[in-house]
């Protein structure tokens, strides 16, 4: 009897404190975001689907979504459904494209709106779904593997970007974890073809943007005899092959072909110096440019984000407690397309930025 006394007290106890905290919680005020535009218009196309991932590290353990004409969007977190939660699984898809990326075999690349997944559940073939955003239908292809992928071990199809009509993947072995070879695949004439580099089968490239049909790459060649790699740029449209020299900083930082193919940007960002460099494909010539942004960090070092995406430089920094700068820049132009403070009026130190989602 008393043991069953001992086990309501406790019962009641721990319920009277889950309620008293839960209404504690309750009380704790949450951020309140508001965007203050600088420079530029948050409509424009290279600003508007842009997300500041902001994070509430204190007992209401709360996520912030904030756009930059000043939507917010609230999450609250809870331990269990983020226990089984993908972030990558695509909430909005239909069922069966879920669970086709889910596939162990299966990569993913988002552009435009669209989620191409590609994977070879066995040498002899490969399947490609893709489905829009706010679309039920989801296309899907099978096709046959060509012949050289067909001689690789267990093989990882990864979609790099699609161009007009065409998708470019590249296919790496996973069992030798050496070698990559380029494919385009037309998505109206549903063909396969190979792109030809001028690399060995030991070499590993890895792609920095195709214009026109013109890829430029770098590969970490090995030296034979040795666990030295030497690392050189080259430029081909398939038929020819030529090595661009002058770039020496290429795989050290993002490099990326500009929208016009001419230049290669190279974006290096440490904690106290924000520049980049930019070289000319025809000319050779390097530029080296720098920007002053101010960064204050917290306690674990936080507080600054940085990417080179589609031509442009984006970048989201810690300023002090409850403001954060945003800029989009045309390193081309050397120019500030948009910038804007992100504040929060209670000026929470307990909030973080996570970063910068580019839709």
């Amino acid at each position: 009897m008393r043991k069953f006394k001992f086990v309501v007290i406790l019962a009641v106890v721990s319920v009277l404190t889950l309620g008293i905290y839960t209404v504690f919680i309750q009380s704790i005020e949450e951020s309140d975001f508001t965007v203050e535009t600088i420079k530029g218009n948050p409509k424009q196309p290279e600003v508007r689907s842009i997300q500041a991932e902001l994070y509430d590290n204190g007992l209401k353990d709360v996520d912030y979504n904030v756009e930059l004409d000043g939507h917010v969007q609230k999450k609250t977190n809870n331990f269990i459904s983020d226990l089984f939660e993908n972030p990558s699984e695509e909430k909005r898809a239909p069922a069966d494209f879920r669970r086709f990326i889910r596939s162990d075999y299966v990569t993913m690349l988002k552009q435009d709106g669209i989620s191409y997944a590609m994977g070879a559940p066995d040498n002899t073939k490969w399947e490609l779904q893709y489905w829009e955003e706010g679309k039920q239908r989801v296309v899907k292809k099978i096709f046959p593997a060509p012949a050289e992928a067909r001689k690789l071990g267990e093989t990882q199809i990864t979609p790099y970007k699609k161009i007009g009509d065409s998708l470019y993947v590249t296919i790496y072995d996973l069992q030798t974890e050496v070698g990559t070879q380029l494919y385009k695949i037309d998505l109206k004439g549903d063909s396969i073809q190979k792109i030809n580099l001028s690399v060995s089968s030991q070499d590993e490239i890895s792609l920095l943007g195709i214009h026109n049909e013109v890829i430029v790459y770098y590969v970490m060649e090995n030296i034979n005899g040795t666990d030295v790699s030497k690392e050189k740029l080259y430029m081909s449209n398939g038929k020819t092959t030529k090595r661009l020299k002058g770039l020496k900083s290429f795989s050290n930082g993002q490099t990326e072909l500009s929208a016009d193919g001419s230049k290669l940007i190279v974006l290096e960002r440490e904690m106290n110096d924000f520049n980049w460099t930019l070289y000319d494909i025809k000319t050779k010539q390097v530029e080296k440019h720098s920007m002053d942004i101010p960064l204050v960090t917290d306690e674990f070092g936080l507080g600054e984000y940085t990417t080179l995406k589609d031509g442009l430089i984006y970048t989201a920094n810690r300023l002090n407690d409850g403001i954060y700068n945003v800029r989009v820049i045309d390193p081309l132009s050397d120019r500030i397309l948009y910038e804007g403070n992100i504040k929060d009026k209670l000026k929470r130190e307990e909030t973080s930025l996570n970063g910068l989602v580019l839709k």
